[in-house]
């Protein structure tokens, strides 16, 4: 039999935790306890004054980048056919089932009555759907990332991102960076460590990780419900536009060394005082936990030339908005007027429907690689540096259609 080997890696953010998923709608947030005590009471209390907003930010990435599994919330087949991952040892092969108690995954060396298994139970599903999902697991009080995850954009489970094909790892401790990007609260005194009390989180990045924690605001609402600005909350709409980048930069910023106690940033504070972001990391490399997003736009002339410009001028936070370039586009031209463009004689109106494909092109992120049998698979990301690209907008102009919707390019377009 060929030689499976156990390998144990702690990793912090470089790999962990990349993806996401077509949305559920079912809830994540649940809190009691110590949570509750740091004035954590989960998106659905703030649904009982906020429900319209509610109901749209549910749809959204952040709210559904963790959540407890349900069959809605795992997108992947479980027949027969799809939910076995073969690697290049042929001694070696993963199952996802769906059992009545759970949803699991395997592990199975060798064949035949002689095999050896290793079982583990998917009891956290994270990711935002955008790239693929993955699958944690509680070992005691201690979080793990398991084997396998599914990739959206070939509809396939797959090795997770940085484990070796043909090799077995239970062994990938979560710490509270990757958390801190994925949660909007998880009790633990430590970066270093993947313990966690296992009672005590939220899970989702919802309204209290812009709006700080809500206890007090929710207390004070019942108490005046006929108030309308009711206090102790915050609205980030009201910052400065540096202190409102600083919400957004916690996870879209790239590695940075924490100098506090976990999850203890919060909104207004200036995010300095908590994250030590590298400032000699290199800033044209594209991925979901590397300098990407912030940093990219920062660079952009867009960015440099206006003193207000911050994410939510482009993005709103609380509407699932993704793909719709058109809208995206006329955000773009409340700065920019259409006859400036070099293409405007040839693309015409259609160009309207579509800045984004031309001057934020999608770009492959070598960071979140899935190894198969077969290959390397690299998803691709949108570019933040906003800039004028010659040859991809020769390339795509022929794309261009006369409608609002847009066909999204190929891969090989960039």
């Amino acid at each position: 039999m060929a030689r499976v080997v156990f390998r144990s890696i702690l990793l912090g953010l470089a790999a962990v935790l990349a993806l996401g998923v077509p949305f559920n709608l079912g809830d994540a947030g649940d809190v009691d306890g110590e949570t509750r005590s740091q004035g954590y009471i989960g998106a659905q209390a703030c649904a009982e004054c906020h429900r319209d907003r509610f109901e749209a930010f549910r749809r959204t990435a952040h709210h559904l980048t963790s959540r407890f599994p349900d069959p809605e919330s795992i997108p992947g087949s479980f027949s027969p056919d799809h939910a076995v991952v073969r690697t290049r040892n042929p001694n070696l092969r993963f199952e996802i089932t769906d059992e009545e108690d759970g949803f699991y995954q395997t592990a199975i060396i060798g064949k035949g009555d002689g095999s050896y298994r290793r079982t583990e139970r998917i009891d956290i599903v994270t990711g935002s759907g955008k790239i693929g999902q993955t699958y944690l697991f509680w070992q005691g009080d201690r979080l793990f990332q398991l084997p396998i995850s599914y990739f959206t954009q070939q509809q396939r489970w797959i090795n997770s991102p940085g484990y070796p094909d043909g090799e077995v790892n239970f062994t990938r401790g979560v710490v509270p960076r990757c958390l801190e990007c994925h949660a909007t609260y998880f009790e633990t005194d430590s970066y270093a460590s993947n313990a966690y009390e296992k009672e005590h989180f939220v899970l989702g990045v919802s309204c209290e990780r812009c709006h700080g924690p809500g206890a007090e605001h929710a207390a004070y609402q019942r108490a005046h419900p006929d108030v309308e600005d009711v206090p102790h909350i915050l609205h980030p709409g009201r910052l400065d536009p540096p202190r409102l980048i600083d919400l957004c930069a916690q996870c879209h910023s790239g590695v940075g060394a924490p100098s506090q106690r976990p999850f203890s940033f919060r909104p207004g504070e200036s995010l300095s005082d908590y994250l030590e972001l590298d400032a000699h990391e290199e800033l044209n490399r594209i991925g979901v936990h590397s300098t990407n997003q912030l940093p990219r736009l920062t660079k952009s002339k867009c960015f440099q030339q206006s003193s207000a410009m911050t994410c939510i001028t482009c993005h709103n936070p609380h509407a699932l908005e993704r793909g719709n370039l058109a809208l995206f586009s006329r955000r773009c031209a409340t700065c920019h007027e259409t006859h400036a463009c070099g293409m405007a004689a040839e693309l015409g109106e259609t160009m309207q429907s579509n800045c984004i494909d031309c001057h934020m092109p999608r770009k492959k992120d070598l960071e979140t690689g899935f190894e198969t049998a077969e290959n390397f698979q690299f998803p691709t990301m949108r570019d933040h540096f906003i800039a004028i690209y010659p040859e991809i907008s020769r390339r795509l102009a022929p794309r261009f259609p006369h409608s609002e919707k847009t066909t999204p390019p190929q891969e090989g377009d960039y």
